[in-house]
């Protein structure tokens, strides 16, 4: 799992038609991140658990009553050495932590998590150049990101989110996915280790990574999350966009960021805004937001589940849907209407289910600081949905984005309605429209731009 966020990733919902290109990216490719990823020669087939970068990465410590550093109580001779605590962790490359420190952040992993390591987690320091090299997708990987680069490409183009052409996209997605920017951490099922860049993190905010993606390494030795980075990229692969890679992620990379927000609140540790890195605003925002995502969503839904003690069960039966995910209390309840797809004008270049997730992702994904009003809105909306059906279909000229959607009731189709009145209304990129109809109780949602290659 990455860490600077966390994120396992397979982006379904809006951003799979860029979830390929964003695995490389995010997460996973189908694995756990926290936003800070890292492995040592991690090979084509390696799954990996990283952690994406936050747009407020750094962290300090609140005024607080300071103690003491704990230390073993001397030994009754002046002759002997003084006792020294056994590591409980095996650590490769050194850190400026003292074993008694790293021992207490595996203890509070262990306590919060309420089951222990089986084997002494691993944790190893690279240098940036190996860390960021270990990020770069495998072969197959990159063959579905060149395969997908042109829909991709359409999708974020019809949205009004880019002039950016297919090629270009591409390469700057490949560029953020494979550096510190966005990931800051990661944990390797495989090798059952945890990897973390050497100088690009200090203080709270690199225990705070370290803690995450130590609550992988936990999950790792009682799941096989190899085997659901495996399901992830399968879902990245696929010839359609799903909705049912956003609760593994979540689940995953919010267990990981609950046992996180703990411990900062133990240690009174207060994110501190860092700033947007330069390289996420050469993107859609809604590719970055779909990243962040499944850690702040998720994490909120472990948190309201009981916390990272009581949802190992998920683990077992994941929710559904997004909207199950994002919110708790439908799981296993609230299942979404099948609704037809939208009749193309041209040849369909990607289609498939946008989801809860896939709401938030277009209604907040046109700014990476979106405000209050704007997020409780689309939150809203995300919350009526009923189903939906989208397609992407386009010529030389143009890409067009086409979604029939559907809410649980009358009050939420008026909100979805709402809010997406408001999505037509802003304006985007030069010769991009959009336009919200009302058929009966299907939303029509179409949004239209120049097809740049």
């Amino acid at each position: 799992m990455n860490h600077r966020t966390s994120a396992v990733s397979s982006q379904v919902s809006t951003s799979k038609v860029g979830i390929a290109l964003l695995l490389s990216l995010s997460v996973l490719a189908g694995a756990c991140s926290s936003s800070e990823q890292t492995a040592t020669d991690a090979s084509p087939a390696t799954a990996v658990v990283e952690t994406t970068k936050a747009p407020a990465p750094t962290t300090t410590k609140a005024p607080a009553e300071t103690t003491p550093p704990t230390t073993a109580e001397p030994a009754p001779s002046t002759t002997e050495a003084p006792m020294v605590d056994e590591p409980r962790y095996e650590l490769i490359g050194e850190l400026d932590l003292t074993v008694a420190e790293l021992n207490d952040m595996v203890a509070f992993v262990e306590e919060t998590m309420d089951r222990p390591f089986k084997t002494p987690p691993k944790i190893v320091l690279q240098s940036v150049e190996e860390f960021e090299a270990g990020l770069v997708p495998d072969a197959e990987m990159q063959a579905i990101q060149e395969s997908q680069a042109e829909s991709s490409a359409r999708f974020f183009q019809a949205l009004g989110q880019t002039t950016l052409g297919a090629d270009e996209l591409l390469a700057k997605l490949k560029a953020v996915g494979s550096s510190t920017d966005l990931i800051s951490g990661r944990y390797i099922p495989e090798d059952d280790a945890v990897y973390i860049p050497e100088g690009v993190l200090g203080g709270d905010t690199f225990n705070a990574i370290l803690v995450h993606e130590l609550a992988h390494a936990l999950d790792g030795q009682y799941v096989d999350l190899a085997a659901i980075v495996e399901t992830l990229q399968a879902m990245a692969a696929g010839d359609e966009i799903t909705d049912a890679g956003f609760p593994i992620q979540a689940t995953v990379e919010g267990r990981a960021t609950a046992v996180q927000g703990r411990w900062m609140m133990a240690n009174n540790v207060i994110p501190e805004d860092g700033g947007i890195p330069d390289s996420f605003n050469e993107l859609p925002p809604s590719v970055i937001t779909s990243v962040l995502l499944p850690y702040q969503l998720g994490a909120q839904s472990i948190e309201a589940l009981g916390g990272p003690a009581n949802t190992w069960n998920l683990f077992d039966e994941f929710p559904s849907s997004s909207e199950q995910m994002i919110f708790s209390d439908r799981i296993g309840t609230d299942l979404p209407s099948v609704v037809e797809a939208p009749v193309a004008q041209n040849e369909i270049s990607s289609e498939g289910i946008l989801g809860a997730e896939g709401i938030l992702l277009l209604l907040l994904g046109e700014s990476l600081t979106p405000g209050q009003i704007e997020v409780v809105t689309a939150l809203t909306a995300a919350d009526g949905w009923g189903g939906d059906r989208f397609i992407v279909d386009g010529d030389e000229t143009a890409s067009c984005f086409r979604a029939n959607m559907v809410a649980d009731s009358a009050a939420e189709f008026a909100e979805l309605e709402a809010a997406f009145t408001g999505w037509a209304s802003k304006e985007s990129v030069p010769g991009a429209e959009r336009s919200v109809m009302v058929d009966g109780e299907m939303l029509l949602l179409t949004a239209c731009a120049p097809f740049i290659p």
